[in-house]
């Protein structure tokens, strides 16, 4: 199974369970994650819904390449690509609110996979960033979209364009982070702010979740989604982004 799956304290507790590839993700843990995301949020017992991954080196590092590396055209990228986009979408419009544990390194996917969720909590020394960039690419789930909604825009253009790496201190400041711990006990730490974040019954959680959804425009906010996920597909033919994915996975396999 690539995501485990639980609920605990009223929250739904959603694991990406590849610690050895990174927590990265496959066709099999889309259709995993988009299944528990609709079951937390249909059921009564849930107040919140938590996304993090399985071990401490990271909590998603974006499409698994070795999988999807075999993905040449635009035709051919363009499902894969929209098939993630579909499951942030959820994320995103979710009724109950929905929180990112930041336990590792979030690069790239990994990244956009966090700003969908309303809130994000690091523990100190992981690093996160949209680094799509440098091989070639943008943001292919809807990233940048979730990104320029949630942050001041001219610094979530900064993160977008640079696709540097940022420390979990830079990207507080940044305002892509919601909170950042120390790393001694950190998950202790981080799940008393977040008992503490979401301690009010869940009607009133729901109610005032939907009442931010309702304020959006939600065919424009899909409809940018699709385009940022179509532009996403046309670069990744481009030779640039092969050249460099084939640099990974050369460098990564010797």
């Amino acid at each position: 199974m690539g995501i485990r799956y639980e609920v605990k304290n009223e929250g739904a507790i959603i694991t990406i369970n590849r610690p050895e590839q990174r927590n990265a993700i496959n066709y099999e843990v889309m259709e995993e994650l988009s299944e528990v995301i609709s079951n937390a949020e249909t059921d009564p017992a849930v107040k919140y819904i938590v996304i993090t991954g399985s071990g401490d080196r990271a909590f998603c590092s974006g499409g698994d390449l070795e999988v999807f590396r075999d993905l040449r055209t635009e035709d051919q990228a363009y499902p894969m690509l929209r098939k993630m986009g579909s499951v942030l979408e959820q994320l995103f419009f979710c009724n109950k609110p929905t929180i990112a544990l930041i336990n590792g390194h979030a690069l790239g996917g990994g990244s956009e996979l966090a700003i969908a969720c309303d809130y994000r909590i690091a523990r100190s020394g992981v690093q996160v960033g949209f680094i799509q960039g440098s091989i070639g690419l943008t943001t292919g789930w809807g990233g940048s979209v979730y990104a320029l909604l949630r942050m001041n825009p001219t610094q979530a253009l900064q993160m977008l364009m640079s696709a540097d790496r940022y420390s979990a201190e830079q990207a507080f400041s940044q305002g892509y982070l919601t909170y950042v711990t120390a790393t001694k006990n950190w998950e202790v730490v981080a799940q008393d702010f977040i008992r503490d974040l979401f301690k009010r019954p869940a009607k009133i959680l729901s109610s005032y979740k939907t009442y931010w959804l309702t304020s959006l425009n939600e065919v424009d906010i899909r409809d940018r989604v699709d385009s940022e996920i179509r532009n996403c597909a046309n670069l990744w033919a481009s030779d640039e982004h092969h050249r460099a994915v084939d640099a990974f996975l050369s460098r990564k396999n010797r």
